[in-house]
Protein backbone atom coordinates (compact mmCIF):
# COMPACT_ATOMS: atom_id res chain seq x y z
CA UNK A 1 0.00 0.00 0.00
CA UNK A 2 0.96 3.51 -0.86
CA UNK A 3 0.40 4.97 2.92
CA UNK A 4 2.34 2.81 5.31
CA UNK A 5 5.39 3.84 5.28
CA UNK A 6 4.48 7.61 5.95
CA UNK A 7 2.26 6.33 8.76
CA UNK A 8 4.77 4.90 10.18
CA UNK A 9 7.28 7.80 10.41
CA UNK A 10 4.86 9.52 11.68
CA UNK A 11 3.69 7.61 14.57
CA UNK A 12 7.57 7.10 15.60
CA UNK A 13 7.46 11.13 15.81
CA UNK A 14 4.78 11.64 17.83
CA UNK A 15 6.07 10.04 20.53
CA UNK A 16 9.52 10.75 20.51
CA UNK A 17 8.95 14.26 20.22
CA UNK A 18 8.59 14.48 24.22
CA UNK A 19 11.67 12.82 24.86
CA UNK A 20 14.75 14.70 25.23
CA UNK A 21 17.87 14.26 22.99
CA UNK A 22 19.99 12.08 25.52
CA UNK A 23 16.39 9.56 25.38
CA UNK A 24 18.19 6.48 24.22
CA UNK A 25 -1.06 -1.31 2.58
CA UNK A 26 -5.42 0.53 3.21
CA UNK A 27 -5.81 1.75 -0.17
CA UNK A 28 -5.13 -1.49 -1.20
CA UNK A 29 -4.56 -1.89 -5.04
CA UNK A 30 -0.90 -1.39 -6.66
CA UNK A 31 -0.79 -1.51 -10.42
CA UNK A 32 0.40 -4.94 -11.83
CA UNK A 33 3.23 -2.37 -13.22
CA UNK A 34 4.87 -1.30 -9.78
CA UNK A 35 4.42 -5.26 -8.05
CA UNK A 36 6.64 -6.58 -11.24
CA UNK A 37 9.04 -3.92 -10.46
CA UNK A 38 9.20 -4.42 -6.79
CA UNK A 39 9.46 -8.25 -7.70
CA UNK A 40 12.51 -7.55 -9.86
CA UNK A 41 14.19 -5.89 -7.21
CA UNK A 42 16.85 -8.10 -4.99
CA UNK A 43 16.24 -7.18 -1.73
CA UNK A 44 19.79 -8.43 -0.42
CA UNK A 45 21.29 -6.45 -3.23
CA UNK A 46 21.73 -3.00 -0.49
CA UNK A 47 21.16 -2.17 3.03
CA UNK A 48 18.53 -0.40 4.74
CA UNK A 49 20.80 1.11 7.08
CA UNK A 50 22.12 4.39 7.13
CA UNK A 51 24.70 4.69 9.91
CA UNK A 52 25.24 8.45 9.38
CA UNK A 53 21.77 8.76 11.58
CA UNK A 54 22.36 8.76 15.13
CA UNK A 55 18.58 7.49 15.64
CA UNK A 56 18.73 4.61 13.18
CA UNK A 57 18.50 2.15 16.37
CA UNK A 58 14.94 2.82 15.63
CA UNK A 59 14.47 1.51 12.27
CA UNK A 60 16.67 -1.32 12.98
CA UNK A 61 14.53 -2.64 15.69
CA UNK A 62 11.25 -1.71 13.95
CA UNK A 63 12.10 -4.17 10.78
CA UNK A 64 13.11 -6.92 12.84
CA UNK A 65 10.03 -6.65 15.34
CA UNK A 66 8.11 -6.78 11.72
CA UNK A 67 10.18 -9.43 10.06
CA UNK A 68 10.07 -11.95 13.42
CA UNK A 69 6.01 -11.27 13.46
CA UNK A 70 5.50 -12.22 9.93
CA UNK A 71 8.13 -15.14 10.37
CA UNK A 72 5.93 -16.66 12.67
CA UNK A 73 2.35 -14.96 11.71
CA UNK A 74 0.09 -16.27 14.44
CA UNK A 75 -3.36 -17.99 13.60
CA UNK A 76 -5.31 -15.61 15.35
CA UNK A 77 -4.89 -12.09 13.96
CA UNK A 78 -7.48 -9.59 15.91
CA UNK A 79 -6.17 -6.04 16.03
CA UNK A 80 -5.82 -6.62 19.59
CA UNK A 81 -3.76 -9.51 19.25
CA UNK A 82 -1.50 -8.45 16.79
CA UNK A 83 -0.64 -5.46 19.08
CA UNK A 84 0.04 -7.78 21.85
CA UNK A 85 2.28 -10.16 19.59
CA UNK A 86 3.64 -7.15 18.53
CA UNK A 87 4.78 -5.31 22.02
CA UNK A 88 5.66 -8.76 23.30
CA UNK A 89 8.32 -9.61 20.49
CA UNK A 90 9.66 -5.98 20.86
CA UNK A 91 10.17 -6.74 24.75
CA UNK A 92 12.40 -9.76 23.68
CA UNK A 93 15.19 -6.93 22.16
CA UNK A 94 17.30 -5.85 24.78
CA UNK A 95 17.80 -2.71 23.37
CA UNK A 96 13.78 -2.34 23.69
CA UNK A 97 13.35 -1.26 26.97
CA UNK A 98 16.40 1.72 27.37
CA UNK A 99 14.15 3.20 24.63
CA UNK A 100 11.55 3.72 26.93
CA UNK A 101 12.77 5.91 29.33
CA UNK A 102 11.30 4.60 32.07
CA UNK A 103 7.75 5.65 30.10
CA UNK A 104 5.60 3.03 28.29
CA UNK A 105 1.93 3.12 28.27
CA UNK A 106 0.34 -0.15 26.19
CA UNK A 107 -0.98 0.54 22.78
CA UNK A 108 -4.60 1.35 22.33
CA UNK A 109 -6.32 -0.28 19.42
CA UNK A 110 -8.60 3.20 19.10
CA UNK A 111 -5.63 5.44 18.15
CA UNK A 112 -4.19 2.67 15.62
CA UNK A 113 -7.93 2.61 14.56
CA UNK A 114 -7.60 6.30 13.98
CA UNK A 115 -4.67 6.50 11.89
CA UNK A 116 -5.50 3.88 9.38
CA UNK A 117 -9.18 5.06 9.28
CA UNK A 118 -8.81 9.17 8.73
CA UNK A 119 -7.29 10.35 5.55
CA UNK A 120 -4.24 12.29 5.62
CA UNK A 121 -3.75 11.55 9.50
CA UNK A 122 -0.09 12.71 8.82
CA UNK A 123 -1.15 16.34 8.62
CA UNK A 124 -2.93 15.99 11.79
CA UNK A 125 -0.76 14.29 13.72
CA UNK A 126 2.14 16.88 13.18
CA UNK A 127 0.01 20.18 13.19
CA UNK A 128 -1.36 18.81 17.10
CA UNK A 129 2.41 17.81 17.50
CA UNK A 130 3.15 21.00 20.29
CA UNK A 131 7.06 19.88 20.61
CA UNK A 132 8.04 20.26 17.27
CA UNK A 133 8.68 23.49 16.15
CA UNK A 134 7.26 24.92 12.70
CA UNK A 135 10.38 24.60 10.59
CA UNK A 136 10.41 20.63 11.91
CA UNK A 137 6.71 20.67 11.08
CA UNK A 138 7.43 21.69 7.64
CA UNK A 139 9.78 19.47 6.67
CA UNK A 140 7.82 16.77 7.74
CA UNK A 141 5.07 17.77 5.56
CA UNK A 142 7.79 18.22 2.95
CA UNK A 143 8.94 15.10 3.43
CA UNK A 144 5.96 13.05 3.48
CA UNK A 145 4.96 15.16 -0.17
CA UNK A 146 8.21 13.73 -2.00
CA UNK A 147 7.36 10.23 -0.50
CA UNK A 148 4.28 10.42 -1.78
CA UNK A 149 4.88 11.53 -5.30
CA UNK A 150 7.99 8.80 -5.51
CA UNK A 151 5.65 6.25 -5.07
CA UNK A 152 2.54 7.56 -7.17
CA UNK A 153 5.45 7.84 -9.61
CA UNK A 154 6.15 3.94 -8.90
CA UNK A 155 9.60 5.11 -8.24
CA UNK A 156 11.90 1.79 -7.33
CA UNK A 157 12.88 1.54 -3.40
CA UNK A 158 16.67 1.98 -4.23
CA UNK A 159 16.03 5.71 -5.42
CA UNK A 160 13.28 6.14 -2.41
CA UNK A 161 15.83 4.92 -0.02
CA UNK A 162 19.04 7.09 -1.53
CA UNK A 163 16.06 10.37 -1.23
CA UNK A 164 15.76 9.55 2.84
CA UNK A 165 19.00 9.25 3.01
CA UNK A 166 20.08 12.74 1.18
CA UNK A 167 17.16 14.17 3.18
CA UNK A 168 18.47 12.98 6.64
CA UNK A 169 22.13 14.74 5.84
CA UNK A 170 20.44 18.06 5.25
CA UNK A 171 18.68 17.18 8.36
CA UNK A 172 21.75 16.13 10.86
CA UNK A 173 23.12 19.54 9.11
CA UNK A 174 20.21 21.88 9.87
CA UNK A 175 21.40 24.71 12.24
CA UNK A 176 17.97 25.76 12.79
CA UNK A 177 16.30 22.82 13.91
CA UNK A 178 16.85 21.83 17.74
CA UNK A 179 17.89 18.75 18.98
CA UNK A 180 14.57 17.39 19.61
CA UNK A 181 13.53 18.26 16.02
CA UNK A 182 16.17 16.57 14.63
CA UNK A 183 15.40 13.21 17.41
CA UNK A 184 12.10 13.11 16.17
CA UNK A 185 12.45 13.97 12.21
CA UNK A 186 15.17 11.01 12.23
CA UNK A 187 13.68 8.25 13.97
CA UNK A 188 10.99 8.78 11.56
CA UNK A 189 12.88 9.04 8.46
CA UNK A 190 14.82 5.64 10.18
CA UNK A 191 11.66 3.68 9.90
CA UNK A 192 10.46 5.02 6.79
CA UNK A 193 13.49 3.40 5.33
CA UNK A 194 13.24 0.44 6.89
CA UNK A 195 9.58 0.06 5.78
CA UNK A 196 11.04 0.62 2.43
CA UNK A 197 13.07 -2.42 2.48
CA UNK A 198 10.55 -4.60 3.57
CA UNK A 199 8.22 -3.10 0.85
CA UNK A 200 10.64 -4.16 -1.58
CA UNK A 201 10.48 -7.58 -0.03
CA UNK A 202 7.05 -7.69 -0.69
CA UNK A 203 5.05 -6.34 2.19
CA UNK A 204 2.64 -3.72 1.74
CA UNK A 205 3.17 -0.29 3.21
CA UNK A 206 1.67 2.88 3.35
CA UNK A 207 3.65 6.05 3.50
CA UNK A 208 0.97 8.48 5.62
CA UNK A 209 0.16 5.67 8.07
CA UNK A 210 3.55 4.59 8.82
CA UNK A 211 4.69 8.63 9.60
CA UNK A 212 1.30 9.29 11.44
CA UNK A 213 2.42 6.03 13.57
CA UNK A 214 5.97 7.37 14.18
CA UNK A 215 4.73 10.73 15.27
CA UNK A 216 2.18 9.69 16.98
CA UNK A 217 4.51 7.22 18.98
CA UNK A 218 7.26 9.57 19.59
CA UNK A 219 5.50 11.85 21.96
CA UNK A 220 5.78 9.34 24.69
CA UNK A 221 9.26 7.65 23.47
CA UNK A 222 11.33 6.27 20.96
CA UNK A 223 9.94 2.41 22.19
CA UNK A 224 6.53 3.40 21.86
CA UNK A 225 7.17 5.38 18.23
CA UNK A 226 8.29 1.77 17.39
CA UNK A 227 5.75 -0.53 18.59
CA UNK A 228 2.96 2.27 17.32
CA UNK A 229 4.60 2.22 13.58
CA UNK A 230 4.97 -1.58 13.63
CA UNK A 231 1.17 -2.08 14.74
CA UNK A 232 -0.55 0.01 12.13
CA UNK A 233 1.99 -1.82 9.68
CA UNK A 234 1.05 -5.44 10.21
CA UNK A 235 -2.86 -4.18 11.51
CA UNK A 236 -3.02 -2.90 7.80
CA UNK A 237 -1.35 -5.90 6.11
CA UNK A 238 -4.05 -8.18 7.67
CA UNK A 239 -6.88 -5.91 7.00
CA UNK A 240 -5.89 -6.03 3.38
CA UNK A 241 -5.11 -9.63 2.85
Amino acid sequence: MKKLLSLSLFLSLTFLSCSTDEDIEMNGTESSTSAINHKKENPHSWSPQNTANSYDNAGILYRQILEEYYTNTPTNTTPSQIIFDIESIANNFSEFDPMKNNNYSPIAYNNINWILSTDESYHTAISNNNNLSVTAKNQLENFAAALTQMIDSEATAKSIHDYIVGFEVLISSNTVLTANDKKAILTSSSIARHANYLRRKGRRWDIHHGITGSIYGSNENMAKAITTAASVNAIANTINE
